[in-house]
């Protein structure tokens, strides 16, 4: 099922296909009004709805969550449990849609985000409920759990608060605290410091340090912290917004064979839960495997094999063959144009491929970065950062595309933003990594701090960047 801002696939049929379409136009709609129309994500969320709780597990693997938001994919990934018909039969599961909604649009308002603000706010949105004909839209109910939770066991300090960053692990009884302080000092602020807070917003919007963000805007209020301390909450709503008529244009699609274990695939590899790397990747595998023989042409299964092959000839092959069997997929001729630049192929070639992907999917991030990559390499220094900056536009919430547009500013002699650019790269990785990819998330981010560490030292004067050619 198809909608103008979400893709949809669900074994559930097509009516709750339709009704969750609906529910989320609605409800990104809803979100949008809350930062006053200011930010309009571009592209499409993919959106998978398992049947029920316990399909859901067999991906999640013992993660006590209803729903999780990815974005470290080719596109933002969206997964719940529908249980029957969706929202319409358990209004009880739109907290969950629109605390990871919240997430995903946030990060088009506010570029850098600390954790408690990141969780903070999307808490508090969770809180919508819908008027009986969805006119209105209300934000702010009072948070029965969180807040009988911190009268009982106390509120956390808000230096605990800020090193939940460092703390991106923590799950369960462990997080609960964070989250109910966290969704108290949103309130807090909202009702007793509305301009600072709006000041602190903007900050992080222009991609400011969020400790510095912080103190230029509440650094000379006195007593805040000792304020919030005591500070009671009102348990009345404090947000409504007017909602337009949402009547989203709908499109179904019935999903093949090879295409379902695809989906599956990808549900291996990204969700939550304590299954081991190597255990996922067995496991996406044998759906790919499966995908392939169901249709040896099905892209979405070529991608992830293509991804599962380490010889760049191997995939270059893979890539060639796919282009030729589908050649009006965009998809394909981006796998087939990074394939090339991994190869080190003619640049001849290289641009000619990403030249056709973006000509059939304008929007394809992957093909953007590869095609500004070419562009430096190539002298073109101006039209390079146009592209990497347009691929971040579409996708800030991937911290590969950040890292090669630092690596592209800093090239270009732009220090400043290209520690910006990393520093946001790295504060992307935490939070949203499962226990299970610590490991393979901790070297990933040692090496970006190294980098990072590069640039640093680069911009201090120790040694000039280097342009390219």
């Amino acid at each position: 099922m198809n909608s103008p801002h979400f893709r949809i696939s669900t074994d559930l049929g097509d009516r709750v296909a339709r009704l969750a379409a609906v529910e989320l136009e609605q409800l990104r709609a809803a979100l949008l009004l809350v930062w006053g129309d200011k930010v309009d994500p571009p592209g499409q969320v993919d959106v998978i709805v398992a049947r029920n709780d316990a399909e859901l597990e067999e991906f999640t693997q013992g993660a006590a969550l209803e729903a999780f938001l990815d974005s470290s994919g080719r596109d933002p990934l969206m997964v719940m449990a529908g249980e029957g018909e969706f929202l319409a039969q358990h209004p009880e599961s739109l907290p969950v849609q629109a605390h990871e909604l919240a997430h995903h649009i946030s990060r088009f308002v506010m570029v850098r985000q600390p954790k408690w603000l990141s969780e903070g706010l999307a808490t508090y949105l969770e809180t919508v409920r819908f008027s009986s004909l969805h006119r209105k839209a209300t934000f702010g109910w009072f948070h029965p759990q969180h807040y009988f939770y911190l009268r009982t066991h106390g509120r956390l300090s808000l230096k605990q608060l800020w090193a939940w960053d460092q703390r991106p692990y923590a799950i369960g009884a462990e997080a609960r605290p964070y989250y109910a302080t966290s969704w108290l000092w949103v309130v807090y602020l909202m009702d007793k410091q509305p301009k600072r807070f709006h000041d602190f917003q903007e900050r992080l919007s222009r991609a400011e340090e969020p400790r510095q963000a912080w103190d230029a805007a509440f650094g000379d209020v006195p007593r805040l912290e000792e304020d919030f301390q005591k500070y009671v909450p009102r348990r009345e709503d404090s947000l409504t917004v007017e909602l337009p008529r949402i009547d989203p244009e709908l499109q179904v699609q019935e999903l093949d064979c090879a295409e379902i274990h695809a989906l599956r695939a990808r549900l291996f590899l990204r969700s939550p839960g304590r299954r081991r790397l190597a255990e996922r990747l067995r496991l996406a595998g044998q759906e790919v495997e499966q995908a392939l023989r169901e249709d040896p042409t099905n892209v979405s299964a070529v991608q992830l094999q293509a991804g599962f092959t380490p010889e760049p000839e191997k995939r270059l092959a893979l890539a060639r063959a796919l282009v030729q069997a589908r050649p009006q997929s965009g998809a394909a001729w981006s796998l087939l144009g990074q394939a090339l630049q991994d190869a080190n192929a003619p640049v001849a070639e290289q641009e000619q491929a990403l030249q056709r992907a973006l000509a059939l999917e304008p929007e394809d991030v992957d093909a953007l970065v590869a095609m500004a990559w070419l562009h430096t390499e190539k002298g073109e220094t101006a039209e390079g950062l146009a592209k990497a900056e347009h691929a971040v536009h579409l996708a800030p919430g991937r911290a590969s595309t950040l890292e090669a547009y630092a690596a592209l500013l800093f090239q270009a002699g732009r220090c400043e933003e290209s520690v910006t650019a990393q520093q946001r790269a790295i504060s992307l990785l935490n939070g949203h990594i499962t226990a299970a990819l610590r490991e393979a998330a901790q070297a990933t981010q040692q090496a970006m701090e190294q980098k990072l560490g590069e640039y640093e030292r680069r911009c201090a004067g120790t040694s000039p960047p280097r342009h390219a050619d």
